[in-house]
């Protein structure tokens, strides 16, 4: 990791796998290899730049948020607890991080004049919820280019 800093080399990790492929892990590490496995603040304490994503599973970013903040798999066992990261990081690790390791932080990541605006509107504040809503919330909207491509149902009152 000293090398990989050094070289400025920067990597793009899944924090999903730490939930979804708990079973594979457990079955093929053990001790600190399965507890620092998909680890998220190691290289971030050896100074590397990391981003997050969702890279091999048809499985949203809530998913990877639980896992980044709460190191849980989808037992509930809890893998390296030193390698959870603040929902504020795995936030900007999921957008302005992502944006910037593809070169297009100039175009996405954050919401400025002039950005393409994709985003998603949640019912809920990420950073005000306990980490376990995450797997149950819901998007109310999805806006792509600056159009709502998604919009849920809202069934009247």
């Amino acid at each position: 990791m000293q090398l990989m800093a050094k070289d400025k080399i920067h990597i793009a990790q899944q924090p999903n796998f730490t939930y979804n492929l708990e079973g594979r892990y457990m079955e093929t590490l053990d001790g600190k290899r399965l507890a620092t496995n998909n680890a998220l603040t190691t290289p971030i304490r050896h100074g590397i730049f990391m981003a997050f994503g969702s890279d091999n599973l048809p499985i949203g970013p809530m998913v990877g948020l639980y896992a980044a903040v709460t190191r849980k798999g989808e037992s509930g066992k809890i893998f390296g607890p030193e390698e959870a990261v603040t929902m504020k990081d795995a936030l900007t690790m999921y957008t302005r991080s992502g944006a910037f390791l593809t070169r297009e932080e100039k175009i996405k990541g954050s919401l400025e004049v002039g950005k393409l605006a994709d985003m998603v509107v949640l019912p809920e504040d990420l950073l005000a919820i306990p980490p376990a809503k995450l797997l149950t919330l819901r998007v109310d909207m999805t806006i792509v280019g600056g159009k709502v491509l998604y919009e849920q149902t809202k069934n009247p009152a």
